[in-house]
């Protein structure tokens, strides 16, 4: 650029130290400083007896990324000042000499708010939040007062309630809290990071100038506490006092409206971007094509993807996600394909997402492709990525393959002693599951109801009736995590693969606060395996005098009084089921036959597939004939004859 780029002609005119100064503030490239810093050289070395060029020479450098020249002119700089300082410990961070800028800060013999902020801010960015958190008290303790910018990269931070709300009396205590927009907008964000969304609504109501960024952080924590209501509410009363909307209000409320599919508001919120041109920020257009395939609207949602000007990543994850959401598995591993021919590349949500799903329909050749290429890209070491090639490879039955990786995973968090623990517990090794759980805890790691869940289906699955009710004390009494509905529903399920009918029931009814048809209708239906057709026969009253809307009940009844000749009961039964509007609930099946997936139910199994499903279900037939992998049956006892038979020839 001329303005920046000095001539090196003799018939330069003289270069004040001024002139100097302005041109180095304007500086935009290497080059420019460079070619500047050349010329100041061949006009005088005397500039550089005085800090303050070397100061803007180094800043100048730094701004444009070349950081570890600004160290070298810094480093051998005559008669350094505080600046100086200061300047020189932001390029020494700018070139990950971390290690090197805290010398340099020991070493300091004076430091002012500047010389602190910067430091922090690369504790900050080298994910290191306990020593960031250390050097501001520290800070505070040498009376250094803290800027605005201290507490609002001190509160990014911060990940426990105790520092925010010592950060947060810090800050009343400075008046910034409720002053500085950039400070309330900072202490949102931080109470919303770490669940505290009543306290990001009290900062926000207690500040005397909220902005638009103000009422965008109280709506990201709501939306992260998944308080739908919250978000419209705060969106109305944001538009009544007058403040306009942006591209990150419009890409929030859409994704919150996707959350809850509620497509009224939505269609409203579409519109309102439509207007205001928001869909050309790539960001409101990837909300935009979420909410579009949530509805069912997937041709709009790729002929608003066809319409974007240039392809990015975000998009691209939403309409990848939305084809797979909607079972065209093709059809979104044809646009992965088409976003990497086209530059696109991927992150590590795409390759989550990809893997999710490909999982989720059995595409083993396609995951592993995915997995060299997360590999090829240097994604391997990547936590989110990690953890869905091992969810992967647990749906597709290759454990070995997940251990590994899991074993691999440097800083493993709760998503990932979480997949893994409910991949070795899908593939029925519930011992297993046992011990990955039991390494969670020793690892610190704190459980949630996820855990107690995969920690009681493998108890299930075990038979270890005792260790499971211990870990629903434990999770009660240490982790103060109460179980919910699934969690009794897993309890249900020990005690009746342990045969302990009576005390299942009991279980439920001293537990539950209201009838649960599920948590019964599982008991019925170990009672049937099992051949306890007494206890079938009470938990089938039970349900029916319910009012269940579950078929199971009725027909397992009407069996039972078929089978005893008590035609009329059985005759009331079904009239009660009709009066009931009782339904049987429909599964379906899907088969995966090279690269085309066939999903059926029993009614359809004609209509789709034809020759090549009826081929590959005649293999899995033969191999089924194995005595590896027999079916075994339960012997019905004999005075209940053809009860069994009944109820498999009538499933839920």
């Amino acid at each position: 650029m001329a303005s920046s780029s000095p001539s090196s002609s003799r018939d330069d005119p003289p270069l004040t130290p001024r002139d100097a100064a302005a041109l180095l503030a304007r500086c935009a490239s290497r080059a420019a400083a460079a070619a500047l810093h050349a010329r100041l050289l061949r006009c005088s070395r005397a500039f550089f007896c005085s800090p303050y060029l070397a100061n803007c020479l180094g800043a100048a450098y730094s701004r444009v990324g070349a950081a570890s020249s600004a160290v070298a002119l810094l480093r051998a700089a005559a008669n350094p000042n505080l600046f100086s300082h200061n300047i020189l410990l932001s390029a020494l961070l700018g070139s990950g000499l971390l290690e090197d800028a805290r010398r340099l800060f020991d070493g300091m013999p004076g430091r002012d708010a500047v010389t602190y902020n910067t430091l922090v801010s690369g504790y900050v960015a080298g994910a290191l939040p306990n020593e960031a958190f250390r050097l501001f008290c520290a800070m505070r303790e040498r009376g250094v007062r803290p800027t605005a910018f201290t507490f609002s990269i001190v509160s990014s931070a911060v990940g426990s309630v105790g520092r925010g709300q010592q950060l947060h009396a810090a800050a009343v205590r400075h008046g910034l809290a409720h002053r500085d927009a950039v400070v309330g907008n900072a202490f949102i964000d931080m109470y919303g990071r770490i669940g505290l969304f009543q306290y990001a609504a009290r900062v926000f109501s207690c500040m005397e100038e909220p902005d638009v960024t103000s009422w965008n952080s109280l709506m990201s924590a709501y939306k992260d506490q998944a308080l739908s209501g919250a978000v419209f509410k705060c969106f109305r009363s944001m538009r009544s006092k007058g403040f306009s909307v942006d591209g990150f209000t419009a890409s929030t409320v859409l994704s919150v409206c996707s959350d809850v599919k509620d497509f009224a508001n939505g269609d409203q919120m579409l519109a309102l971007c439509i207007k205001m041109s928001f869909l050309t920020n790539f960001v409101v257009c990837s909300a935009a094509i979420d909410f579009l395939c949530v509805s069912d609207r997937l041709s709009d949602a790729a002929q608003l993807f066809r319409g974007m000007p240039t392809w990015r990543t975000e998009p691209c994850n939403a309409l990848m996600s939305g084809y797979a959401r909607s079972g065209l598995m093709e059809e979104a591993l044809s646009l992965f394909a088409a976003s990497m021919r086209n530059g696109v590349v991927p992150t590590e949500f795409t390759f989550a997402s990809v893997l999710r799903w490909s999982s989720c329909f059995g595409l083993m050749e396609q995951g592993t492709q995915i997995h060299c290429l997360v590999f090829k890209l240097g994604f391997q070491h990547d936590v989110i990525v990690s953890t869905a090639l091992t969810d992967m490879y647990c749906k597709l039955g290759l454990t070995k393959h997940a251990r590994k990786i899991f074993s691999a995973i440097a800083k493993k968090d709760l998503v990932s002693w979480n997949t893994m623990l409910l991949g070795l517990l899908h593939n029925g090794r519930g011992k297993e599951a046992l011990v990955i759980f039991r390494r969670m805890l020793k690892c610190g790691i704190l459980p949630d109801r996820i855990t107690l869940f995969g920690a009681l289906s493998a108890c299930s699955l075990e038979g270890l009736v005792t260790e499971g009710m211990d870990i629903i004390t434990l999770f009660k009494d240490r982790y103060h995590n109460l179980p919910s509905l699934e969690h009794y529903t897993c309890v249900v399920d020990l005690l009746c693969h342990a045969g302990m009918f009576t005390e299942a029931v009991n279980y439920v009814e001293n537990n539950l606060p209201k009838f649960s048809a599920a948590t019964f209708s599982n008991i019925l239906e170990a009672c049937i395996v099992q051949g306890n057709i007494g206890m079938a026969e009470l938990v089938a009253e039970k349900m029916v005098m319910q009012k269940s809307r579950l078929s199971l009940p009725y027909i397992v009844l009407a069996q039972i009084y078929g089978s005893r000749c008590k035609w009329e009961k059985m005759a009331g039964v079904w009239r009660s089921m009709e009066s009931h509007r009782a339904k049987k609930v429909q599964s379906c099946s899907w088969l995966c036959i090279k690269n085309h997936i066939y999903i059926f139910t029993s009614e359809q199994i004609l209509h789709h597939g034809k020759g090549a499903t009826y081929e590959v279900l005649d293999l899995l037939f033969w191999d089924m004939m194995d005595d590896k992998y027999a079916p075994s049956f339960v012997e019905p006892n004999k005075s209940e004859g053809g009860l069994l038979q009944l109820f498999l020839d009538h499933p839920q």
